[in-house]
């Protein structure tokens, strides 16, 4: 089965979602779309935090917490740390601290909290219908390739698939699709028997 293949679903996933739950192999595919961005988020939101509660404690001869407790002290009080350290020290804390929480919230908004309550329930919902297979493309400037993105449309949905998927689908034909509730995102796809 060539959609099979395309949307990494084997006939034991199928199966599953057939009976409506989520396949433990789907189950760590969609995690990891979950997890690495969260991670991104934690990853950016505490390390300087963490370096910086490193090296004030290092100068200061104290523990981490310690440290870290004296950070916050200077970032609460810049016009002290100015006056101390002077205004270098100043702008590597505070931008840092700035460029480290701006990634930490752009991974944030790419945490698909639908997702996360999709892969707690581990439910998954069928929707019927004729699929168009659609292709858009975006023109760059310099003349370079177009980027090419692929969905299947099913009366007001929209999925986004690969090439592979676009190229097996038989267009404007009947089809079962497997989707979690809240992402709504595609696991499966199966020919209307």
């Amino acid at each position: 089965m060539e959609l099979a293949k395309a949307l990494n679903f084997s006939p034991a996933s199928l199966e599953a979602n057939r009976k409506g739950k989520l396949a433990g192999d789907q189950f760590m595919a969609l995690f990891g779309k979950f997890a690495t961005p969260t991670f991104m988020t934690v990853l950016f939101a505490a390390a300087p935090f963490v370096i910086w509660g490193v090296l004030t404690g290092e100068k200061q001869q104290a523990s981490f917490s310690a440290g870290l407790q004296i950070f916050l002290g200077q970032i609460m009080h810049i016009g002290e740390l100015a006056d101390d350290q002077g205004k270098f020290a100043v702008v590597t804390r505070v931008g840092s601290l700035l460029v480290s929480l701006g990634l930490a919230a752009l991974f944030a908004s790419r945490v698909s909290m639908g997702l996360y309550f999709d892969l707690l329930e581990r439910a998954v919902v069928v929707k019927e219908g004729r699929i168009t297979a659609r292709e858009d493309q975006t023109i760059r400037p310099n003349g370079r390739d177009p980027i090419e993105k692929y969905y299947f449309d099913l009366k007001t949905d929209r999925f986004p698939v690969n090439l592979a998927a676009y190229r097996a689908i038989e267009n404007g034909s009947v089809y079962l699709l497997y989707v979690l509730p809240r992402s709504r995102q595609l696991v499966a796809i199966e020919p209307k028997p």
